[in-house]
């Protein structure tokens, strides 16, 4: 491993850390914190789809973004019976 890949690794773990911490996220920021692409986060902010302020740019609530993800959860059926858990 040489010195570069492991300065980038820590650099992407404070980065990490840093997005936790902050409450207001802009919109660069809240598309790493969700892992969704900026396109989509563009197209899920025009179609008013997920929460967002408007000003001179975008922002995002952390806690909004965690609440949007976990009401989008999908049930896991079981394998065996077809049954839903």
């Amino acid at each position: 491993m040489d010195n570069t890949q492991t300065i980038e690794e820590r650099l992407s773990a404070l980065e990490a850390i840093f997005l936790h911490q902050k409450e207001i996220l802009t919109f660069p920021e809240a598309c790493i914190y969700t892992g969704i692409s900026r396109s989509t986060m563009y197209k899920l902010t025009s179609a008013k789809k997920i929460p967002h302020y408007k000003t001179v740019g975008l922002y995002f609530e952390r806690s909004e973004l965690d609440n949007w993800i976990r009401s989008h959860r999908v049930n896991v059926a079981n394998k065996n019976t077809g049954i839903r858990l």
